[in-house]
C-alpha cells in the first residue's frame, strides 16, 4: 500500500521517526541501529516504509534504503520471524552481511542479534540459502530475462537474481560481477560472495 513516504521530519527517537505531509504526521517506526542514517529533524526525506497490519494493530516501519526494507521482507519469510525481530535484524546487520552470514553457515555472526538464539540462525539459514541462490525476480522490464529456464541456469544470472532479492538494482549486481573476475572453475556460492564482498569495498 505504501513503498515511501516524502516529507519534513518533525520528531525523531530511537524508536520512531514523525514525517509530516500533506497535512498529516506519519508515525514511522525505526530500530536505534537506523537513527543516524535516517534524515535529522527539519530536514525533508524520502523514508522507504512497510505498512504492517493485523487485526488490531497497523503500523508502518521505516528504512534507511530499498536494501534495507527488501532484508526487512526476506526475513519474515522464515518461519517464526515477525515484524519486530525482521527490524531488530535489519537495524543490525547489513543486508550484504546477512548474505554472507547466511551463504557461509556463520551460526556465530547471525547469533549476534538480539532475539536470534542458535537455532534461530540455523532455521534462516536453511530457510533462506536457497532464496539467496534462486530467486527470480518479478516478470516486468527489470528482470524479465531473468526468467527463461535456460538463462535462469547460468551462473552469472543467478548471481545477478541473488543481489537483486537483497535490493541491488541490475547494473549495480552486473557490475559487482564483472569486477569479480575469472569465475568459470567458481561455484554459484562462491561468486555470490565474490560479489557481495566486492560490493563492501
Amino acid at each position: 500500500m505504501y513503498a515511501y513516504i516524502r516529507g519534513k521530519v518533525v520528531a525523531k527517537t530511537a524508536e520512531n521517526i514523525v514525517v509530516e505531509t500533506g497535512g498529516f504526521g506519519y508515525e514511522i517506526q525505526i530500530h536505534s541501529g537506523m537513527v543516524n542514517a535516517l534524515p535529522a529533524v527539519g530536514e525533508t526525506g524520502k523514508i522507504p516504509v512497510e505498512l504492517y497490519v493485523r487485526e488490531d494493530q497497523m503500523s508502518l516501519f521505516g528504512f534507511p534504503g530499498e536494501k534495507e526494507k527488501n532484508l526487512f521482507r526476506l526475513v519474515q519469510s522464515v518461519s517464526g520471524i515477525g515484524p519486530k525481530i525482521a527490524l531488530t535484524i535489519t537495524g543490525t546487520i547489513s543486508p550484504e552481511a546477512f548474505a554472507l552470514a547466511v551463504l557461509n553457515d556463520d551460526i556465530d555472526m547471525l547469533t549476534t542479534i538480539r532475539g536470534i538464539g542458535k537455532r534461530g540462525a540455523q532455521r534462516m539459514i536453511l530457510e533462506l540459502k536457497d532464496k539467496l541462490r534462486h530467486f527470480e525476480p518479478d516478470n516486468d522490464s527489470e528482470g524479465a530475462d531473468l526468467l527463461s529456464p535456460a538463462v535462469a541456469e547460468s551462473i552469472e544470472m543467478q548471481t545477478i537474481s541473488a543481489l537483486m532479492v537483497l535490493g541491488y538494482r541490475r547494473d549495480e549486481a552486473r557490475k559487482a560481477l564483472h569486477a569479480c573476475g575469472r569465475i568459470e572453475t567458481d561455484s554459484l556460492e562462491d561468486v555470490i560472495l565474490k560479489a557481495l564482498k566486492t560490493m563492501q569495498i
